[in-house]
């Protein structure tokens, strides 16, 4: 009876040695499932970090940008202005020899242009950060690639027309005695004449009004409003604070 009363408490000293194994094991593995979760959620979250730190310093850049361009919108946009004003008053007859003098800038009214560049520095950031990532559902990066997308192409090709309306008007102006003198700021009767008088510099001066004032002019102007309502939500997603 005595054996049989042994056997059994041999085996059962053996199960229980097998379950303390059996849990200690599953403790084991169970620390290391634990371990690796928490290093896969700590490299989550510095890897969050470290991409919303890049995302804020990308937005600040095209903050600048658009700083930058809202300036130079301003200037381009005071301009054109001014050439609009004296492109009415050389169209409707109003300039001639008696006040020429007090429109100095009248003898480059077709010769003259302000080309707009666009900033790109912030945007070509988000589309190379894209490319590697992934901020499709970012609200504001959406406005922004939409933002700029157009009016990148959209003033390559005003620019161009206006730069190539300037040269052949500065060509037409070659086959006349007085280039030398205009060129040096030198005016002559002759010369005076030409750009009161000519029909064909008040052609030269509604084309370019077309091209700068009723196009150009209009798209830079789009573009400063809308460039100032994109600084609006960076500002607001930043805290930025004027």
């Amino acid at each position: 009876m005595n054996k049989i009363f042994r056997k059994i408490r041999l085996k059962s000293l053996k199960e229980s040695k097998n379950i303390s194994y059996i849990k200690y094991a599953f403790g084991e593995i169970l620390l290391v499932v634990i371990g690796i979760l928490l290093a896969l959620q700590i490299n989550n979250w510095n890897e969050n970090r470290k991409q919303d730190r890049e995302l804020k310093n990308i937005l600040k850049t095209i903050y600048e940008d658009l700083k930058t361009d809202t300036i130079q919108a301003k200037i381009i946009i005071d301009y054109y202005k001014e050439v609009e004003k004296n492109s009415n008053k050389i169209i409707n007859n109003e300039i001639n020899t008696t006040n020429f003098d007090d429109y100095p800038n009248i003898k480059a009214l077709a010769s003259r242009y302000l080309p707009f560049t666009i900033q790109t520095k912030g945007f070509e950031m988000v589309k190379n950060f894209n490319a590697k990532n992934d901020i499709q559902n970012d609200s504001i990066f959406i406005v922004v690639s939409q933002f700029y997308s157009p009016f990148i192409q959209l003033f390559d090709d005003s620019n161009e027309f206006i730069k190539n309306d300037v040269f052949k008007n500065i060509e037409t102006y070659k086959k006349y005695d007085w280039f030398i003198d205009w060129s040096q700021n030198n005016p002559n009767n002759e010369m005076i004449d030409y750009f009161i008088k000519s029909n064909e510099f008040k052609i030269q001066v509604a084309a370019h009004n077309l091209l700068a004032v009723k196009n150009h002019l209009r798209f830079v102007t789009g573009y400063r409003d809308r460039a100032l309502e994109i600084m609006k939500l960076i500002e607001n997603q930043l805290n930025i604070s004027n």
